[in-house]
């Protein structure tokens, strides 16, 4: 093999073809990054068996080798998470979730949960440690179960062996009482790793049932549904919710559009909806993708009346932030044009809010983790009047970034539109909190938000009577 032929970059249509024989077996989606790392991944593999890389590729498509493709899978599907990920969920389990699940198992004395697409592990024995103190007692079992679509995760989470990257989120008396240090590295303790076990399997490759016939009174699948194609998530979702024993309770991250769930009640948490399984599901087939923003057709709800001393009632306006530009507005894009925040920007300057909320859609689907969509996402929809739809854009917001002012005051807004004070309090103790930690008065601005500091936002919030 000459070293120019060694040397030359892999067609970008045979890279496509593996990367659609890749999303057929798996169904996720083939971002552009994703066929970038295909890329990388078959230079590397070629270069090692002294191949060109143009023959590998094309021996892979052809034969479906199923050891090179699931090297292909490993490297596509390597997740970020580290323990505790996701407080709102986390508190939600530790106030409310295990103690009620602890209780309606008295008689059983065992507690079941799943943690789906677990990657290394982190999330599995996130879940272990606080059933585990739920139960607070050695006769009553805990066990969890982590899966996961790529095997190199899987072996990582057996080793319970992490960094202290993936401790971050981790108070230092639950590191003492959890976990003992090995030069630079965090191992967990025995009494929770036996609490936990791993198994290899996709949430798209068949019924979570027949694998688990006994179902589970918890599972947690956060951020997941994202990287799965949209065909693919109703039938996983469905998946999830017949994989739930009677009574269970299923929990999706803040980045994922569930929805409704078959088979099962919407219930708040503090800030986290869960879904609790109350009667019978059957998985569907492949659905025909459909649009996220159906909703926005309803009609938006009166705004309550505010009443400040010495002021008349804002209008409309004042208590439901716009759209913001954090740099001029660029030219609108062109039709074929890559989807960005810029370009969301620019329809949304232009008054065309459908248009802005589409090219979001279509952003975030390549980029699920960026906290700026997710924040203009939810002032749309309050323009919009989708305030159910909103509030769940600025958790997603301040999930991914909790310094998030706005979207702290945008949630806010979205719980006094529809009649929630605990929202409205909740994420006005976060502004406050917020200002605090920054070392500035109340009289400090919104960034984003012309005109509006926080004081003058709290007080609205203070003396607004919900009806």
């Amino acid at each position: 093999m000459g070293r120019a032929e060694a040397l030359r970059a892999p067609d970008p249509g045979v890279v496509r073809r593996l990367g659609e024989l890749l999303r057929t077996r798996t169904r996720l989606q083939m971002r552009p990054r994703n066929l970038e790392i295909i890329e990388r991944v078959a230079e590397r593999r070629a270069k090692e068996r002294g191949a060109p890389v143009g023959a590998y590729l094309e021996h892979v498509i052809l034969s479906h080798d199923a050891a090179e493709l699931e090297s292909f899978i490993a490297e596509i599907t390597v997740g970020e998470t580290h323990f505790f990920r996701g407080p709102p969920q986390f508190e939600a389990l530790r106030s409310e979730i295990a103690p009620s699940l602890i209780h309606k198992r008295r008689k059983e004395r065992v507690v079941t949960a799943l943690s789906a697409g677990c990657s290394t592990g982190e999330e599995a024995y996130s879940l272990a440690i606080v059933l585990r103190e739920a139960a607070m007692n050695d006769a009553f079992r805990v066990e969890v179960t982590g899966i996961d679509l790529n095997p190199r995760s899987l072996q990582k989470a057996e080793s319970a062996r992490y960094s202290a990257w993936s401790l971050r989120d981790v108070p230092e008396v639950v590191r003492r009482m959890y976990f003992r240090t090995e030069g630079d590295f965090w191992h967990l303790s025995e009494d929770v790793r036996r609490l936990v076990r791993f198994r290899r399997f996709g949430l798209t490759e068949g019924p979570l049932v027949n694998v688990f016939p006994k179902g589970f009174d918890l599972i947690l699948c956060q951020n997941v549904l994202y990287y799965l194609e949209p065909e693919a998530r109703p039938e996983v979702i469905a998946s999830l919710a017949a994989a739930l024993a009677p009574g269970g309770i299923l929990m999706f991250g803040p980045v994922d559009h569930a929805g409704d769930v078959p088979g099962c009640r919407s219930v708040h948490v503090g800030e986290v909806v869960v879904h609790e399984r109350f009667g019978p599901v059957s998985v569907p087939p492949s659905s025909p993708r459909g649009r996220r923003y159906a909703r926005l057709s309803i009609p938006p709800a009166p705004l309550p009346a505010l009443r400040m001393e010495g002021e008349a009632a804002p209008p409309v306006a004042a208590v439901a932030p716009p759209p913001v530009s954090p740099e001029p507005a660029p030219e609108l894009p062109a039709a074929d044009a890559a989807p960005s925040l810029a370009s969301a920007f620019a329809h949304a300057d232009a008054g065309n809010l459908e248009a802005a909320l589409e090219e979001l859609e279509a952003l975030l689907e390549e980029e699920p983790e960026e906290p700026r969509a997710h924040l203009l996402e939810g002032l749309l929809l309050v323009e919009l009047g989708g305030f159910e739809a909103a509030l769940d854009a600025f958790r997603r917001c301040v999930y991914l970034d909790p310094s998030m002012m706005l979207a702290h005051a945008g949630a806010a807004v979205a719980g006094l539109r529809l009649g929630r004070p605990d929202l409205v309090e909740r994420h006005a103790a976060r502004l406050r909190a917020l200002t605090v930690a920054r070392g500035k008065g109340v009289d400090a601005p919104i960034e984003g938000w012309d005109g509006m500091t926080v004081g003058r936002l709290l007080r609205l919030f203070r003396d607004t009577e919900i009806q």
